[in-house]
């Protein structure tokens, strides 16, 4: 597909000093695209020239269009020497290359030095006319919308979902390409940021040509990563799930994004309510004319799955679920049956079996060749197919909300693959009669068992029941057979339905689904732990760091589980378990959000025992327990919990109600497997510490947390107050998970001080991220969106704010004569009216309260490196990364709005990479930004201001 760019330079503004003797510059500018080269004029003696050229036209194939990008150069001229860089702008075509995008990309952009950040703006235009191909060998994907948010984009409708994608590129770093002696900073960080743009296009068009090679259109839950392997290379891998949209012609009425609607293409979302009762479901096709092509969701949508018949007419009886219709293909004839998305449209999943991980430890200098995939393929393909196997043996189809991610130090490489286990709805004879073939396919001679021996019925215990009990309670009924399963599990009767079995804790990596049943409010829950090993080399090193992960694994996990029961809820949303390698020590960090499933077991009393029989030690022993008894019925009281008949009676009963009996004079079966995670013994040191942690306090009064979209219960979001990204330097040359904790601690108690003034407020999306360096130094990153929570009159937060007072003041004992206090409160209060927000929101969430999408203009994805030869002089490292933080949320607000657009949604920043030399006052960064760029529309009742004094 022949295409033409077109480019045109208008201006730029602010620019620095280049000629001392003037203090002016005379700046020109280099338009390149792959091979050619075009030049403005010199324009003399300025800070803000003007160019206003014509236009600079490129003639160009489609394949080039998405792999190269658009290089903006601004230099000064020198008449007798070399002209000076003052900065360079990159830009991303492939928003351009859409059917139903933008036309052009125009407006001010900051022009950015790897030396010296931000060093003025640069005002273009620049256009794509393409001719449409449909040559079916070309080597292009243009037309392929990528998405970074993990839900069904809100102004499309899902036609068909086809799976996995995946695709990884390999190149040579240009860093390590240079001889050490005639090295430039310069030269070396902007060959690297033009490589990383080059791959990343590249990396897009090859998914797309898989996309469109099953009939698809986009990929949903778009995830990139870049593994700087050293010498090795650099590693660019993407994963998405494929599907096919079509885009609605209403724009929907402001709502809350969060809560999930059926819709049919080109329908409102609301249009399916106006009907009296339910449509009757069509009849399905015969099996022989299915597509196996792709998983069909929508005939209209995928509302039409797990249909409800009305049994009585009017005569007023409740409607019966029944058996979902068939549709195609085949789930179990996918070679990985994998979907990045978290959240997912009514009735797409029938039931969750649980988070699924997998991890592997690979030697880099082990790679025959580094320059060809095929080595990482293997590894990745290995990775997978574990996953895969770790689904099938708890009788599920498929993995939801998966991911991808690596650790790298020296030579070693740490695979990590997480999910969540799932039946999704692909049809009752199609579940049963492929089940075989997915087992089969997975190569391990112990899981080919009978399916209908680990799978029971996807519609058992549905007859006879109404909707709203259904909803509120399959997804969490067992997907496997307890008889079959390999590892003991826990299980009891379904509160509501009181028929199938369900487990007494669940934990998923998904966003909390709609048509689940919540009781109170969740919360967000952390673990951690440091763990130390030996300097080693190779194999050794290798086998060590694979010895010491089942350890970390099960100590994160048995965290969560005392932690998650003293909460007094029994699952985990949006959980993201991260090992982080380093020398000779190894960092297990996990975060998630902790909710009470109505049908769901309460969680069982958490028990203590010690070895200590003397009578201090079983009075301590018995103090504690009482502690942890009292601490478990206020968080109950906390999260509104309390009101649960279930979990009233839990709380009075001192032995656990579901699950095995505890003997407190056995020893835990560790090689039996059947270790009570609720059971707490007190012998040494980090036990205590372990225990001192489930006391420790939680947030302030007046803020929310969770590592969701959106928090679980009965708070009502108001509006995006703003995204914040933190970072800390952390010794961890003592490998103390209590210093580590108390650094992740004050980091979020800092932020919250930093809040106080918008109280009530949410820290919604709460995700860490760590980088560790050869001496033991991590870097700690903290990013969260925060969100103003709507007051209510009953709300425990509506009441008057505790006084912002250092030291107390002294009693008054005369009440007649004292005069009336003086109110203190200090907090800015925003009118629901008349609030602030910035021309371009950036947030990692998936939608942003009180806002629709309006238009979808394109994924944004951009690399920038920074290197500075002045540390101490900028603030240290922390000033450094500070400054560097905001120069990259500048630019990409206006790479956004020079779009048209006034959002970011699904914003991740990703690959922290931090080396810095305090001996030679030298820091280098690397930063990758990527995310959706949307055009909101606000609630005409709370428009917000976006002039930058009103910010005040």
């Amino acid at each position: 597909m022949p295409g033409k760019l077109k480019v045109r330079i208008l201006a730029a503004r602010d620019l620095p000093v280049m000629d001392r003797a003037s203090d002016l510059a005379d700046a020109f500018v280099e338009v390149r695209f792959g091979q050619d080269l075009e030049k403005t004029e010199v324009f003399r003696k300025s800070l803000n020239p003007e160019w206003n050229t014509d236009w600079f036209k490129f003639e160009v194939d489609d394949e080039e269009l998405q792999d190269e990008p658009l290089q903006i150069r601004v230099l000064d001229y020198d008449t007798y020497s070399a002209h000076d860089t003052i900065g360079k702008v990159y830009i991303d075509l492939n928003s351009l290359l859409w059917k139903d995008g933008v036309s052009e990309i125009s407006g001010w952009m900051p022009i950015f030095d790897t030396m010296h950040g931000i060093r003025g703006e640069i005002n273009v235009m620049v256009r794509v006319e393409l001719i449409e191909d449909a040559n079916q060998f070309r080597q292009s994907s243009c037309g392929v919308h990528f998405f970074s948010s993990t839900r069904v984009p809100s102004c499309y409708a899902v036609q068909a979902i086809h799976g996995f994608v995946e695709e990884l590129v390999v190149n040579n770093d240009p860093e390590y390409q240079w001889i050490d002696m005639i090295r430039t900073p310069r030269a070396s960080n902007e060959a690297r940021q033009r490589l990383f743009s080059k791959l990343s296009g590249e990396l897009q068009r090859k998914i797309g040509l898989k996309v469109l090679e099953v009939e698809g259109n986009a990929v949903i839950g778009y995830w990139q990563c870049f593994d700087m392997e050293g010498e090795s290379g650099v590693v660019v891998r993407g994963i998405g799930t494929a599907a096919t949209l079509k885009k609605n012609t209403a724009v929907s009425p402001v709502k809350d994004p969060t809560k999930e609607e059926t819709v049919a293409p080109d329908e409102p979302l609301d249009s399916h309510q106006s009907s009296a009762s339910p449509q009757p479901p069509k009849q399905p096709p015969s099996p022989s004319k299915q597509t196996p092509s792709r998983l069909q969701l929508s005939d209209p949508d995928l509302s039409t799955v797990g249909l409800l018949a009305s049994s009585g007419g009017s005569s007023g009886q409740a409607p019966k679920i029944i058996p979902p219709k068939i549709l195609g293909p085949k789930i179990a004839m996918m070679e990985y049956p994998f979907f990045t998305i978290k959240t997912f449209p009514p009735n797409f999943l029938a039931k969750i079996g649980g988070a699924v991980t997998a991890r592997s430890v690979k030697l880099l200098d082990r790679i025959h060749n580094p320059d060809e995939p095929e080595t990482r393929d293997m590894w990745w393909s290995e990775i997978r197919t574990e996953i895969r196997s770790h689904a099938a043996a708890m009788g599920c189809n498929a993995v939801v909300g998966y991911k991808e991610r690596t650790s790298i130090f020296d030579e070693i490489c740490l695979l990590s693959a997480t999910g969540t286990a799932a039946v999704v709805n692909v049809g009752l004879r199609e579940a049963q009669s492929h089940q075989a073939i997915l087992t089969a396919s997975l190569e391990r001679v112990e899981l080919q068992k009978d399916p209908m021996a680990t799978t029971p019925p996807l519609n058992d215990s549905l007859e006879g029941m109404t909707a709203t009990e259904v909803s509120q309670c399959r997804l969490c009924h067992i997907p496997y057979n307890d008889a079959a399963l390999p590892f003991p599990v826990t299980l009891a009767t379904c509160l509501l339905c009181r028929k199938s079995k369900v487990p007494d804790v669940l934990f998923m990596t998904i966003e909390p689904p709609s048509e689940l049943g919540y009781t109170g409010r969740g919360c967000c829950i952390q673990a951690r732990i440091c763990k130390t090993k030996k300097k080693a080399q190779g194999e050794i090193n290798a086998a060590a760091i694979s010895d010491a992960l089942p350890f970390i694994e099960f100590e994160l996990h048995r965290q969560l589980m005392n932690r998650l029961k003293v909460k007094g809820m029994n699952a985990l949303f949006g959980m993201r378990v991260t090992v982080t390698v380093g020398e000779n020590v190894l960092v297990g960090n996990a975060i998630a959000t902790a909710v009470y499933i109505t049908a769901m077991p309460p969680p069982t009393p958490l028990k203590i025992t010690s070895k200590d029989t003397s009578e201090s030690g079983e009075r301590h022993l018995k103090e504690l327990q009482q502690r942890f008894v009292d601490v478990t019925a206020r968080n109950r009281e906390i999260y509104d919990l309390a009101s649960h008949p279930q979990i009233n009676i839990s709380l009075e009963s001192e032995s656990p109600t579901h699950g095995a009996i505890v003997d407190e004079t056995n020893e835990p079966q560790l090689s039996s497997g059947h270790t009570e995670t609720f059971v707490i013994e007190l012998d040494d040191t980090e036990d205590r510490q372990n225990i001192a942690d489930l006391f420790e306090p939680g947030l302030p009064q007046g803020f929310y947390s969770c590592s969701t979209d959106k928090l679980p219960g009965n708070v009502e979001l108001a509006h995006h107050l703003q995204t914040v990204t933190m970072m800390r330097r952390q010794n961890l040359s003592d490998a103390s998970t209590k210093n580590l904790n108390n650094t992740f601690s004050e980091m979020v108690q800092s932020l919250c001080f930093k809040l106080r003034s918008n109280t009530p407020c949410c820290l919604c999306r709460l995700s860490w991220d760590m980088f560790l360096t050869d001496d033991n130094i991590a870097y700690i990153w903290l990013t969260t969106s925060a969100l103003r929570v709507k007051e209510s009159e009953t709300s425990p937060l509506a009441g008057s704010p505790e006084p912002e007072m250092m030291f107390p003041m002294e009693e008054v004992t005369d009440i007649s004569k004292a005069k009336p206090p003086i109110s203190l409160d200090r907090r800015v209060y925003f009118m629901r009216d008349n609030f602030w927000t910035p021309s371009v929101q950036i947030t990692p969430l998936s939608y942003i309260p009180g806002t629709v999408v309006e238009k979808y203009l394109g994924n944004i994805n951009i690399f920038f490196v920074r290197e500075c030869t002045s540390v101490k002089e900028s603030g240290g490292v922390g000033g450094f990364m500070h400054n560097f933080v905001s120069e990259v949320n500048a630019i990409v607000r206006s790479h956004v709005s020079a779009l048209g657009g006034n959002a970011l949604l699904a914003y991740n920043m990703i690959d922290f990479l931090l080396m810095d030399n305090p001996h030679k006052n030298q820091c280098q960064g690397l930063i990758n930004v990527f995310g959706d760029a949307v055009s909101v529309i606000y609630d005409g009742i709370s428009s917000p201001r976006c002039d930058t004094k009103a910010g005040t």
